[in-house]
């Protein structure tokens, strides 16, 4: 991704977003249940689904990343997600794509009280978000049909947008206030955004800092609410987490951050392409981007 699609996605709530089809993108993620074939990143060798699960059991987080704009996975987070249910009734839902102020919304929804209308109202979504909500509707359909605790991760895009604009140093007192504590001296972090964003034929230095220095407020923000939530006396045993892939490659996002406030063990678990997975198995292990590899295509 180039830097300047970062600062897109910044400023606008990833709402320039192209659509796919509501009725096709919907029936895909709906349809997903096994996957092609499964990569224990590890040994870079086929699993069974039974040992991928037995390896899921002994996490209390497992992150799913995504493509935002991807039906396929989308329908590997809501297979991972029914089958975590069926073997831990105390799961909650962490999903990147709602922002912490908006949290009273999504219990609402958990608990029967609005419907679809008022929650993309009151959470703000289609503004803040953006991407067809068709692909997250069977996820947020299946937690509000049993109770489950849907939690919003993000920073609101306010403080990302600022953080970008003037770093963190230039924030005034009540946006600097609502900042967890950060990291931002990750080298393999930082390298990983530098790969990512293509720094290197962008911006001047000091702006590609505050790029930075908002990815990071958007990891460490969604790192500590994952933490947070287990750790509350009446909070869940186990949590998924859906967030972007760059969110969750490696750990070095949101895994590490939430694991350093208490929030571990963890597995990171990928959807991918032939193509891609062709490429992580090139990698040594270390340098994987997940535990699982959850291949798409034979």
């Amino acid at each position: 991704m180039r830097l300047g699609a970062l600062l897109l996605l910044i400023c606008v709530g990833c709402a320039g977003a192209v659509k796919p089809d509501p009725q096709t993108a919907e029936s895909i993620v709906r349809s997903q249940s096994a996957p092609i074939s499964l990569v224990d990143a590890a040994t870079g060798k086929s699993i069974e689904l039974e040992a991928f699960l037995a390896g899921l059991r002994t996490k209390t987080v497992v992150y799913v990343g995504e493509r935002h704009d991807n039906p396929g996975d989308h329908g590997v987070q809501y297979a991972i997600l029914r089958q975590l249910h069926r073997e831990e009734t105390s799961l909650a839902i962490g999903m990147e794509m709602f922002q912490a102020p908006f949290q009273e919304p999504l219990d609402k929804w958990s608990a029967g009280e609005i419907d679809e209308t008022v929650l993309r109202r009151e959470t703000e979504y289609d503004k803040r978000w953006g991407f067809d909500f068709s692909m997250y509707r069977p996820i947020l359909e299946y937690a509000r049909s049993r109770g489950i605790e849907v939690v919003a991760l993000n920073a609101p895009k306010e403080l990302a947008f600022a953080v970008a604009k003037n770093g963190v140093a230039g924030l005034p007192p009540d946006m600097a206030s609502d900042l967890p504590e950060l990291d931002l001296e990750n080298e393999e972090h930082r390298g990983l955004f530098d790969a990512e964003f293509d720094v290197g034929e962008h911006a001047a230095e000091d702006g590609v800092d505050r790029y930075y220095q908002a990815q990071v407020v958007w990891d460490e923000t969604m790192g500590s609410r994952v933490a947070e939530t287990l750790g509350r006396g009446d909070g869940p045993a186990k949590m998924v987490v859906f967030a972007g892939r760059v969110h969750v490659k490696r750990g070095l996002g949101i895994p590490d951050r939430a694991a350093k406030r208490g929030a571990t063990p963890y597995a990171v678990v990928l959807p991918v392409t032939k193509q891609e997975l062709k490429a992580e198995l090139k990698l040594p292990p270390e340098q994987r981007s997940a535990d699982y590899f959850w291949a798409l295509e034979r």
